[in-house]
């Protein structure tokens, strides 16, 4: 079985930085892994509802990359679930340290359509 696909939302000027560092180090929104510990992350069907969430106010620019679990945890970097408190369904991946770019399988267009957040590509 292939490992799973997780997650996570962010400002494409972000992951151009990560990309020209090497990893990526922003946990959410204005959030760096230095402060919080780990990378938020989430399943696809749970990125409509972290986007109205977390980024209800930023229209354009946002960007989900697309991040291989096994990738990252061969570079030595756990990631673990964190039970869902709020909504009692499935719990959201939290990535343990930097995640390396290599580990980004795709990065996906995003667009606000009137309140709903559309995965574009």
């Amino acid at each position: 079985m292939p490992a799973p696909l997780i997650w996570h939302i962010t400002e494409q000027t972000a992951w151009e930085q990560a990309v020209r560092d090497g990893s990526y180090r922003r946990s959410t929104r204005d959030v760096e892994l230095a402060e919080s510990g780990f990378l938020h992350a989430c399943w696809p069907e749970q990125v409509s509802m972290v986007a109205k969430r977390v980024y209800p106010d930023r229209p354009e620019g946002l960007v989900i990359l697309e991040i291989d679990v096994a990738r990252v945890e061969a570079a030595g970097i756990a990631v673990d679930i964190e039970a869902d408190h709020q909504d009692a369904g499935r719990g959201y991946p939290h990535i343990k340290g930097p995640l390396p770019v290599q580990a980004v399988l795709r990065l996906r267009r995003t667009k606000w359509i009137g309140r709903e957040f559309v995965v574009v590509a």
